[in-house]
């Protein structure tokens, strides 16, 4: 197996996803000490910690694209002709850019109608909720495509040796 080279974004998306993380287990733990020593608590904490487990799954399925370690089942492909492999690559590339359109888009729609809508104890925007979800299917795509140009080059370099 080759170790693969950590880009700057994939850093970035990494140091983000622990952000939200730590940020979200000291808000969480500070919640619970308060309320229960001492009687009160932080209110904005919870929304705050579901904002952030939001834009940390974003990160993270982000990142798990780029690197290639979403859930792949490949067993079919690997034994199939190279025109019919290609096809598939082909479709399934499609059918995911696809898919990441329609989140885009929703996204886009549903941040538009919650321009001037804000979180109740945070004053959190919430139209930057469905902002991540458009950086997230931005990434996404932009990795889909690439991997499919270097697949396909891949394919092509294979076929001619």
């Amino acid at each position: 197996m080759t170790e693969q080279k950590i880009t700057p974004l994939q850093r970035l998306l990494a140091v983000c996803m622990a952000a939200c993380l730590s940020v979200m287990a000291l808000l969480v733990f500070g919640n619970v000490v308060l309320r229960y020593v001492f009687n009160s608590g932080i209110t904005w904490s919870e929304e705050m910690s579901r904002y952030l487990f939001v834009f940390m799954i974003f990160f993270g399925a982000a990142l798990a694209l780029i690197q290639h370690k979403h859930l792949a089942v490949d067993m079919l492909v690997e034994h199939l002709p190279q025109p019919l492999r290609k096809a598939c690559i082909l479709i399934s590339s499609a059918l995911m850019l696809y898919a990441l359109w329609l989140m885009v888009d929703g996204a886009w729609t549903l941040g538009w109608i919650n321009r001037n809508s804000y979180g109740p104890a945070t004053g959190f925007p919430i139209w930057a909720l469905y902002a991540g979800c458009l950086v997230m299917g931005i990434l996404m795509a932009g990795s889909i495509l690439m991997s499919l140009v270097r697949q396909l080059a891949t394919e092509r370099n294979d076929s001619a040796d």
